[in-house]
């Protein structure tokens, strides 16, 4: 063999030898089963152990169908869940009324706003907090979202003699493995849900031994009927709602081979004498996202069709189907830090204090949870993703308007998982529907729609039932909306997604109102969930005008609909009417601290160390703070974040990962994304908020992406040799008043403005070699990066729409570089 040969051998084996090994670090990898708590104690009034199933349980899911397999030894718990399953609600009534708002006269709307201007604070009748519970807030039932059912595999076998457990989750291809001996035998089971067939697939086998098995399956939704015939177990039953309950089915298909199959009059099943069995399950409920009947799918039929279609497949198929599928979507992009395994299992990883090892998988792990709790369903992922256990969840398990579900989707489109921003689009569009009886009836406001702090799958748009948590969510669920739009790049999805970002600025247009100073603000409002004058008026005065978080999310949602109207060529008095209004916005503010002020007022206390931080959105999610173009704002964003600390929950830890990325400090994010993945994940990896909110996964993704790659900023001026000249400033600062800065209107430049490419803006010193492939930019352009002693080595920008751009490294700006949908270009250039 010539030299030549040789070498390119070696490097093909090398290349199969590194690929290999990075795979293993996509794997889970435990030497226990979970603690299968869900179902003890339920209905004792105790609460379960702090450590349970939820937590330790490894989850599958397709975006609507999701599973978690405990990997138990006598019996295996798999609990399933349809994301669109929900109880405790009402739906199929009128339209304005499937919407849960309140009827409101304009006398007492009036009422309302009065207690604002005059300062009626605290929460004593006649207060802000206390009218705007009597006048404006719901009284309709929000509900919650319900678990669907639960799959028990009975083995028979006995822990105590079990050698060699392994219980495992590849998060590249969706397979969760368990193995163990016992004598002679070697036991192994697999466990996938798959989106191309949309079931729950199952595999036992053994090895020197015999299967003997009983399966059965229940539901926590009384009333439920189980029936088993031949090698199917049927089971049918409802959730209870204030008004029109929720029906579906499940259907549990078996495949034991020559092994005798025995249905049982309890609805279980008995499998005596296997060694390979194969358990496929399908269900669905009658939901379907119309409004405002919220009912229609044929679950009977789409189960017996799909069970039916999945079964003739067989196994090997399925599973071939499903790790094609997800392999090629989770392969779009890794993450490889530098470090040595240390052959820890994964909850011994989350025990200790941190490390790169910890960190890699952690970034994995969620682009595979968002992939499983967010593809092809008409709902989005929830405050748990997809995973739920209880009747009466946190919080309702239900859909925060002023954080939660929008950090959901932070990572999705940087983190190259752009097809699981769908479900987003296809609620928002209900929302957009239904709030529009919500802005007439409760507002007053004809055109438009408005969105309160909670949300459901049947529409519910109404504001919360109590005073203080009076918002406005619209605004700021667009902003998610047109980011997708940033880095698609894709005129028919703006076409598509430009009625809902119109009809929300419509609503803001006539919902703003001047205050004192002359300045327009939204009022009812509040900054989530933060209180001011604590002293004076206790911990719950929380209603205000004009905070901050709003202020920007309306310059924010004003400049997009400005761009979208200017690329689409339509609108064009709609859009000087927004241009008119965006410099009569109240402006931000830096307080006596040298703060960002959260209110108008200045009632920011340094000691504050609340979770919530909504008044810096303008830095992230989103584009209008920066240390390189509004460096008096930064310097107060950064004394914000001084007095707000490092450790919160779990999800507001996620958000401040992204903080010091967009603030530029590496270190510092790199410190709280440590925090976020040692001591803020439960051993199964899911966010500890405490509970388990599954916002925390995605922001501290979200967070990783941030500190390798930002593309926020626009480059206005091509002629400009600095990012300070060329980059587009939403905020500029009154000379009248120094510690005011005013919102600036964009003209129509912005619309063909290039993004600016910044590589390794917050690069931590703890990653000082690695590389990272297949980070999605703004204007379209995928990202490929290695760097060694904290530096770039090179970089590779692929175009994925024909566009420009600039590149923002070394703290140089380059000039406009061009390229066609395809094309690619090195950087720093080849010198040859």
């Amino acid at each position: 063999m010539s030299v030549g040969k040789f070498a390119t051998l070696l490097g093909i084996l090398l290349a199969f030898v590194t690929m290999a090994a990075a795979d293993e670090r996509h794997v889970l990898r435990y030497d226990a089963p979970a603690k299968d708590a869900s179902l003890v104690n339920k209905g004792k009034g105790k609460k379960p152990p702090k450590l349970g199933y939820i937590q330790t349980a490894l989850p599958m899911g397709n975006g609507r169908l999701g599973a978690m397999f405990s990997g138990g030894i006598d019996t295996e718990h798999l609990l399933i869940n349809d994301i669109t399953l929900w109880m405790n609600a009402k739906r199929g009534m009128d339209e304005a009324a499937q919407s849960g708002t309140r009827t409101v006269a304009s006398e007492d709307f009036e009422t309302v706003r009065k207690a604002y201007r005059e300062g009626k604070y605290g929460t004593k009748p006649g207060s802000m907090e206390s009218l705007s519970t009597k006048y404006l807030s719901s009284t309709e039932p929000l509900g919650n979202y319900a678990p669907f059912t639960d799959l028990m595999i009975s083995s028979g076998h006995d822990p105590a003699q079990v050698r060699n457990y392994r219980r495992s989750l590849d998060s590249r291809t969706g397979l969760g493995t368990v193995s163990y001996s016992i004598g002679d035998g070697t036991f192994t089971r697999e466990f996938f849900c798959s989106y191309p067939h949309d079931v729950v697939v199952a595999r036992y086998t053994a090895e020197g031994a015999k299967l003997n098995l009983t399966i059965h399956t229940t539901t926590q939704h009384k009333g439920a009927q189980v029936s088993a015939a031949d090698n199917r177990i049927i089971l049918s039953g409802k959730a209870k709602m204030v008004q029109d309950d929720v029906e579906f089915m499940q259907i549990v298909q078996i495949d034991a081979g020559d092994a005798d199959v025995m249905p049982q009059p309890d609805g279980s099943v008995k499998i005596a004498g296997a060694s390979d069995v194969t358990i496929v399950l399908a269900g669905y409920c009658d939901y379907l996202p119309v409004y405002p009947s919220f009912k229609g799918r044929d679950y009977q039929a789409d189960c017996e069709k799909t069970i039916t279609t999945a079964a003739k497949l067989g196994f090997d198929s399925l599973k071939k189907s499903h790790v094609d599928d997800v392999s090629k979507i989770m392969d779009r992009c890794r993450l490889e830090l530098d470090f040595k395994p240390s052959g820890l299992t994964t909850d011994k990883l989350v025990s200790g204090d941190g490390s790169l090892e910890l960190e890699n998988l952690y970034f994995h792990y969620s682009r595979y949870l968002q992939l499983c709790c967010s593809r092809g369903a008409p709902v989005p992922s929830n405050l748990q993703g997809l995973w739920n256990a209880d009747l009466k969840p946190a919080w309702n398990c239900d859909y925060h308007t002023d954080i939660n579900v929008q950090m959901n989707y932070w990572m999705v489109d940087p983190a190259n998982l752009s097809e699981s921003f769908r479900p987003f689009v296809q609620w928002t569009k209900i929302l957009a529907e239904s709030g529009s009886h919500t802005a007439r009836e409760t507002f007053g406001v004809e055109k438009g729609w408005s969105m309160g702090l909670n949300g459901n799958v049947f529409g519910f748009t109404a504001q919360n039932e109590h005073g203080r948590r009076n918002q406005q969510g619209g605004h700021w669920l667009c902003q998610n909306l047109f980011d997708h739009y940033a880095f698609t790049q894709d005129r028919a999805y703006l076409e598509e997604i430009y009625p809902i970002l119109k009809g929300s600025a419509e609503f803001f247009v006539e919902y703003l109102a001047a205050w004192k100073d002359g300045t327009l603000v939204v009022y009812p409002t509040w900054s989530p969930e933060n209180s001011y004058l604590v002293k004076q008026y206790g911990k719950l005065n929380k209603q205000a005008y004009g905070a901050s978080w709003d202020q920007q999310l309306v310059l924010n949602l004003f400049t997009d609909c400005i761009e979208a109207s200017t690329v689409l060529r339509r609108d064009e008095d709609f859009r000087k009417t927004l241009q008119e209004i965006i410099p009569n916005l109240c402006p931000q503010k830096i307080g006596q601290y040298g703060q960002l002020q959260e209110w108008p007022e200045d009632w920011d206390n340094p000691k504050d160390t609340h979770r919530h931080i909504s008044h810096l959105i303008a830095l992230h999610p989103g584009r209008d703070i920066s240390p390189l173009t509004t460096k008096e704002l930064h310097q107060a964003a950064l004394v914000t974040m001084k007095h707000r600390g490092d450790e919160s929950t779990g999800w507001s830890t996620g958000w401040k990962t992204c903080f010091w990325s967009r603030l530029h400090n590496g270190d510092r994010a790199h410190k709280i994304y440590q925090f976020l993945t040692s001591k803020r994940a439960y051993p199964n990896l899911f966010d500890f908020h405490p509970p388990f909110q599954i916002d925390g996964n995605f922001g501290g993704a979200a967070g990783v992406c941030e500190m390798l790659l930002q593309s926020h900023l626009r480059s206005v001026n091509a002629d400009a040799k600095t990012i300070e000249e060329a980059a587009f400033v939403a905020y500029q600062k009154d000379p009248k008043q120094p510690n005011h800065f005013v919102p600036v209107a964009p003209d129509e430049r912005l619309a063909d403005a290039p993004y600016i490419l910044h590589l390794l803006p917050a690069l931590p010193s703890a990653w000082p070699s690695g590389e990272v492939k297949g980070l999605k930019a703004r204007g379209g352009f995928e990202v490929e990066m290695q760097w060694s002693d904290g530096r770039l080595v090179q970089a590779t920008i692929q175009a994925s729409r024909s566009g420009d751009f600039r590149i923002y490294a070394g703290k140089t700006l380059s000039e406009v570089i061009s390229l066609k949908d395809g094309e690619s270009m090195n950087w720093p250039p080849s010198r040859e």
